[in-house]
């Protein structure tokens, strides 16, 4: 009896094995169901994945070229594509522009991937999928080109209007990147906040500018109304005029950085070798300003450390500069220095004598963000006020910075500070739920007036 049912089980698996090896089911695992496997299960699970239609196309043609290639050249030209998908998803999920997604490729070994789940389970199921994808061209390929391109062609036709229908963003302004021949006019906190006039006329005053990673503006007014409540409280409300709003944004952090700091849309890369003095540092240097940057993380990433002095940040201090021996880190792929541990620094070189420029660019509400670092503001594991198990952990982290800004800006002996805070981006979140959660395509900005 046991002898039979092994014999029959090895039938079963031959005749699973006979299916899987005949050339047309060969040939669509290669071309069609192994590269955009990961990418259907994602958003089969609700997570966010762009529309992909080039890469679906090249995945089909070079399977399609079995046919005058051998095996070890189409498997070189699916790295090149599988690279290329990598990059192209790269650039519409974070906003980067592609240039900046291959160049930030260098800085990989700066992040704690795995310490994420979801990430690890995203490396792990690529390269699984690059083995399955060797394995069926090295050892199969020949024997797939002999298979039905018809029907490939078929399912490739199927599969692009399918991923259109699925990934295609359902709010008119949840879109990843901009539209060919649609990109929206310039806008910024410091122009509508009135912020820039400042910077035209400073008069010495003590400035603080604070950019904050991924505070995107709410689509529900309650939501927005918690970050507001937890700035204007009772005592900053007694010495500063608080005003708010919302401005567009494009691409990614470095992004936020030089529409705010620098009112343009280039990319920081241009920086790299040359000076851009009409960036606000480079101008209040000019009038004997003494120009600070933090960043609670490591100065080579995005090579800030190279490019922040271009625009005149002249002294700029960054996550091996400001932790101190035994101080607690925060992040968990992100690692670096708690953001409001910063601010006592910060606060020391707004008391300084003279004219200070302080900027901030915060680091903390990378996603994801761990519950083990959740400052208790909000009940995320119980009563959730957001909706959403992650975006309550990011609120919960806007909350305690922001009301660390009013505890510092209050502290006796603090002169009056001209601040405005405001996010870089909207949060790069992988649930289109939490995506709908913000007006796409804005972020939050707060002005503080001394009275």
């Amino acid at each position: 009896m046991l002898g039979g049912r092994e014999k029959g089980g090895g039938g079963e698996r031959g005749w699973l094995r006979g299916i899987l090896l005949k050339p047309p089911v060969l040939l669509l695992l290669i071309g069609i169901i192994i590269p955009n496997l990961i990418f259907v299960s994602l958003a089969l699970a609700g997570l966010t994945v762009p529309p992909r239609t080039l890469p679906i196309i090249l995945y089909v043609l070079i399977a399609a070229s079995l046919r005058f290639l051998p095996p070890a050249a189409v498997a070189v030209l699916y790295f090149a594509a599988l690279l290329f998908d990598v990059v192209y998803c790269t650039t519409q999920f974070f906003g980067l522009a592609p240039q900046e997604a291959l160049f930030a490729l260098q800085f990989f070994g700066e992040l704690d991937i795995l310490n994420s789940q979801l990430y690890a389970l995203l490396t792990v199921t690529v390269v699984a999928s690059v083995g399955g994808i060797l394995f069926l061209l090295l050892r199969h390929g020949r024997h797939a080109a002999g298979g039905s391109w018809s029907l490939m062609l078929l399912g490739g036709l199927i599969l692009i209007p399918t991923d259109i229908i699925a990934n295609a963003p359902l709010q008119a302004g949840n879109r990843f990147g901009f539209s060919l021949g649609t990109e929206p006019a310039f806008d910024s906190a410091m122009l509508n906040s009135g912020y820039q006039a400042l910077i035209d006329a400073p008069q010495d005053r003590k400035m603080l500018v604070i950019i904050v990673e991924a505070m995107g503006r709410f689509a529900d007014p309650a939501h927005q109304k918690l970050l507001d409540d937890a700035l204007a409280t009772p005592a900053l409300t007694a010495g500063y005029r608080i005003s708010s709003g919302h401005n567009s944004f494009f691409g990614s952090t470095t992004a936020g950085e030089m529409r705010e700091l620098c009112g343009t849309r280039r990319s920081y890369i241009e920086l790299l070798d040359q000076d851009m003095t009409e960036c606000t540092p480079f101008r209040l240097q000019a009038q004997g300003y003494r120009t600070v940057g933090y960043h609670g993380f490591s100065p080579e990433m995005f090579q800030r450390s190279q490019w922040w002095p271009h625009i005149g940040l002249t002294d700029p201090r960054f996550g091996t500069d400001v932790h101190q021996s035994g101080q607690r880190l925060c992040g968990e792929v992100f690692v670096g220095v708690c953001d409001p541990d910063i601010l006592s620094h910060i606060a020391a070189d707004l008391r300084a004598d003279g004219p200070q420029f302080v900027y901030l660019l915060t680091l903390n509400t990378h996603i994801p963000v761990p519950l083990s670092e959740a400052y208790g503001h909000l009940d995320c594991e119980g009563k959730d006020p957001i909706g959403d198990f992650g975006v309550c952990l990011m609120v919960d982290q806007w909350i305690e910075l922001l009301r660390g800004i009013g505890a510092m800006l209050t502290e006796p002996g603090m002169p009056p500070v001209e601040v405005l805070i405001v996010g870089d981006h909207a949060p790069p979140l992988w649930y289109r739920k939490a995506r709908d959660l913000f007006e796409q395509g804005h972020v939050s900005w707060y002005r503080l007036t001394p009275r």
